[in-house]
């Protein structure tokens, strides 16, 4: 394994080169869910898109969420989560998105959730945000995966004998060290986000519905632990896409 490490407004950022969770999307994905259709439970402000706080208590609506070989991953509530920025412990409300498990060389599973509406564009959103409680070091990484839509079907292929790689559409990520203990918020420019599936796609960060293209499409997690066997304990709350 090769983890490359650099710093973001403070932040420590590790980019683990894994054999299995480099090429993973974890699908099979629903191939083009409601959320499409314009009923998508997304609030759409001038400065913020949210695309999820969990406020429902369920991962299955208004928002569906897939999960993937992760042991816990599921709405829970923040009951006792009080630690950190008391800003953040402020806003983040009753439930959030509970990641925990045990890694397996590094790669401990996931969840994802479609988010493209037609007629919503994207593209004016240049950070993807999110609110995360760490159990401090040892907590395991969050890894964030964006397929935008290359062959404009509003579809993520994937090939089910290769880790469900991506065939016909990029796929983005970053991955963020959960190393803190309690409430942090952490705002990741979307252009420090890597193309981490070359020659396949366009290889342009293009999240705009256009010429029948569905923009961005998925957003995915990928949890890895702190070590090869590692554990994963965090939570993730107030999910968002926003211009600063």
């Amino acid at each position: 394994m090769k983890t490359m490490f650099r710093w973001l407004g403070g932040l420590v950022v590790s980019v683990m080169v894994l054999a299995l969770a480099a090429s993973a999307f974890g699908g099979p994905a629903p191939a083009k869910p409601e959320a499409a259709k314009g009923e998508a439970p997304v609030a759409l402000a001038e400065k913020v898109l949210l695309i999820d706080d969990f406020e429902s208590g369920s991962l299955k609506g208004p928002r569906e969420w897939w999960t993937f070989e992760l042991a816990r991953a599921e709405a829970a509530s923040n009951k006792g989560l009080t630690a950190g920025d008391s800003k953040i412990a402020g806003l983040v409300g009753n439930y959030s998105l509970l990641l925990s498990g045990s890694a397996k060389n590094w790669y401990g599973g996931g969840c994802g959730t479609y988010i493209a509406r037609e007629g919503v564009d994207l593209s004016r959103y240049g950070f993807f945000q999110a609110d995360i409680y760490g159990n401090g070091p040892g907590s395991g990484s969050l890894k964030v995966e964006l397929a935008d839509d290359d062959n404009s079907n509003w579809q993520v292929e994937q090939d089910s004998s290769k880790n469900y790689a991506l065939t016909k559409d990029d796929k983005y990520s970053y991955e963020v060290k959960v190393d803190w203990s309690g409430w942090k918020r952490v705002s990741i420019p979307l252009a420090d986000f890597t193309d981490e599936n070359p020659m396949v796609g366009d290889d342009i960060w293009n999240p705009q519905p256009q010429n029948g293209s569905g923009g961005l499409l998925q957003v995915q997690f990928i949890c890895l632990g702190s070590a090869s066997d590692g554990r994963i304990n965090f939570n993730v709350d107030n999910v968002a896409l926003s211009t600063e």
